[in-house]
């Protein structure tokens, strides 16, 4: 058995471990497993890309849902992906928006500002702020032209070895 097979059976083994494992505790097992978390942030970034302060007075602290990737996963290879594809996978963070009570640290110009956007007495308005969505695996397809050049470079030196090969098989031995 040659090392490709021997690490696919190993693979295929760990995926069906982890499918009874994870598989008995709920309905679905994840590719790319992620977490759900309430998160209060003191600021955040608008879809426009400005950094905003978010509510905080006193005890009274907004928090946000973020889903993130669990930890170990981000950027890894994904999970019950064919092992022909498997190295060109990767685990990653995907984003979303959520509206929330925020203050711009800085003067925003209307244009700037989002649709749904009012403002509240104190300074605070309602804006979309940037939060984590999922974990979500990325297949990236494997670079065809350098396999295509590999190839074409290993039939070049087959070629070239085996003209070479000829010209020592024809000379006479002794020169």
């Amino acid at each position: 058995m040659d090392a490709t097979t021997a690490w696919k059976r190993s693979h295929w083994r760990e995926m069906q471990s982890i499918l009874r494992r994870e598989g008995s505790q709920k309905d679905e097992v994840e590719c790319c497993p992620s977490v759900v978390e309430m998160v209060e942030t003191k600021g955040g970034k608008t879809p426009s890309g400005l950094y905003v302060e978010l509510y905080k007075d006193g005890e009274n602290t907004q928090r946000l849902y973020e889903l993130s990737c669990a930890p170990g996963v981000k950027d890894m290879p994904c999970r019950f992906v064919d092992a022909r594809l498997y190295n060109h996978s990767k685990c990653v963070q995907k984003y979303s928006y959520s509206y929330a009570l925020v203050r711009y640290t800085t003067e925003v110009p209307h244009r700037h500002r989002n649709e749904g956007h009012f403002s509240v007495p104190g300074g605070w308005s309602m804006d979309y702020v940037i939060v984590r969505a999922g974990c979500e695996c990325q297949i990236k397809p494997p670079n065809r032209k350098s396999a295509h050049r590999k190839r074409l470079e290993r039939h070049r030196n087959r070629k070239k070895n085996r003209r070479l090969e000829e010209d020592d098989a024809s000379e006479p031995f002794g020169l």
